[in-house]
């Protein structure tokens, strides 16, 4: 009996050593490293700004209670590119409290730290680009800032001027050669890309519906992508006849292309390419 303890007792102790051994031997990967620091960065709330957003009095019984709240971040002084950090909110009553953070933002290795920039939108068609009648205000704050309050006080309006130096237009036109292959039921894409991009999201999108050749045509900065990208400086335009009303190129479809700068008004694009043709 003696000798099966001092057996038992030396396989125990033989066990917790191989289990140690074997802890020591396999240390945490890289990649949940990276994981776990993602989740407490985002955790820390000294890295996240809180409060409340509320129309002012002045137009608050003016605004339409259908829309979608926009939340955007940017470092202090940065005006242009893609947000730091953003949020989307519907089906909500104000006042709002809010809260943005590390959790949001945009690109991965950015900190939500320093001086921010909140923006806060109500934006009527739910579109991610600012649009005339949404309302806009925002705030200037630190990282862990709390109680913070936004008010929305900006009513967003057209400015011609403006407006007309961040547009291409022009006429769309069929070539006569490919003319008896244009559907009725197709959709037209116009699509512009910074000159000389060739991949990635583009600059500005529209779709259209129903329309006869040819085409008097505009695309400009209330059709950007992303928020805070300008549309200006040199710009390829793509036209695309689309039989079946999908975003990605297929046989059958006709495009066509122009590259100029934002401000022609007198651009012209003919659709003369009949893909897989």
């Amino acid at each position: 009996m003696k000798q099966l303890a001092v057996f038992s007792l030396f396989f125990g102790l033989f066990a917790v050593v191989s289990c140690d051994k074997e802890l020591k031997e396999h240390p945490i990967p890289p990649q949940v490293k990276q994981e776990m620091a993602a989740r407490e960065k985002a955790s820390d709330p000294i890295r996240s700004i809180s409060g409340t957003i509320e129309f002012a009095e002045s137009i608050a019984s003016k605004i339409p209670e259908k829309g979608v709240l926009f939340l955007i971040a940017r470092p202090e002084g940065v005006t242009e590119g893609p947000p730091m950090a953003a949020k989307k909110h519907s089906l909500i009553r104000f006042p709002f409290a809010f809260k943005i953070g590390q959790e949001n933002v945009m690109m991965e290795g950015n900190s939500f730290e320093g001086k921010i920039k909140i923006t806060a939108r109500w934006d009527l068609d739910g579109m991610p680009k600012a649009s005339p009648d949404d309302v806009e205000g925002s705030v200037t704050v630190t990282a862990g800032s709390t109680d913070v309050k936004i008010v929305l006080d900006h009513v967003i309006e057209v400015e011609k001027a403006s407006a007309e130096a961040k547009t291409v237009s022009g006429t769309i036109r069929v070539d006569p050669a490919i003319a008896d292959q244009v559907s009725t039921e197709a959709s037209l894409f116009l699509i512009a890309r910074s000159d000389g991009a060739q991949r990635g999201m583009p600059l500005a999108v529209k779709k259209l519906a129903g329309i006869k050749f040819p085409y008097d045509f505009s695309l400009g900065q209330a059709d950007v992508m992303l928020p805070g990208a300008v549309f200006d400086g040199p710009v390829t335009i793509f036209a695309r006849l689309d039989k079946d009303g999908d975003a990605a190129p297929a046989p059958g479809d006709i495009d066509g292309n122009v590259t100029t700068t934002a401000g022609d008004q007198n651009a012209e694009i003919i659709l003369n390419h009949l893909i897989g043709g």
